[in-house]
């Protein structure tokens, strides 16, 4: 289902394909993606192996260089099944596209752990969907990065390396007059 699910309407479909001029300039910087585990929508397949909805994705084991746009209403499972996949070393690089909201626990929880982030300018325009979706996207990339990986990005957008996350520190007390707390 290379798909994206803006759900408008209770009846509308989550399978929208990536449209393959968008993906491969990135396709082709990272020497091919091995799996598009999400397939099945798009005109070109993204890759030389594809799990579509019938083959269930989420519990194939996955390998190489992935490709992922996972159904937008299960997003948050398939993000995590591929960051899971490239902790246990069955996965090299893991490029997600997602929709940008910087608002939800998904972007929080994950995205601000991927090794590199790319927020498309534009709008992209999936195949099988509305020309001029209302919301834009995000390419989220886990595991290894290549030179070559990151200027394709950048000529898709604006990027970001996460080399370190900031971690909160500990509250400290404050002492007043006397020695006790405050």
């Amino acid at each position: 289902m290379s798909l994206f699910a803006h759900k408008i309407h209770e009846d509308s479909s989550d399978e929208f394909g990536t449209p393959p001029e968008f993906v491969r300039p990135i396709s082709e910087a990272v020497g091919g993606f091995d799996l598009d585990p999400a397939a099945g929508a798009e005109r070109k397949p993204l890759a030389s192996t594809r799990f579509t909805q019938e083959d269930d994705g989420l519990t194939q084991e996955w390998f190489g260089t992935v490709w992922l746009n996972p159904p937008f209403s299960e997003k948050t499972r398939w993000v995590r099944k591929a960051r899971a996949e490239v902790a246990d070393g069955n996965v090299g690089t893991a490029v997600v596209l997602l929709p940008v909201d910087t608002s939800t626990q998904l972007f929080h929880t994950h995205v601000t752990d991927a090794a590199a982030v790319c927020f498309v300018e534009g709008r992209l325009s999936f195949d099988g969907g509305d020309d001029n979706p209302n919301f834009g996207v995000l390419l989220a990339v886990f595991g290894e990065t290549s030179d070559e990986l990151l200027d394709a990005l950048d000529r898709k957008g604006s990027v970001f390396q996460i080399d370190e996350k900031h971690e909160r520190a500990e509250q400290q007390e404050l002492f007043v007059d006397g020695g006790g707390s405050a």
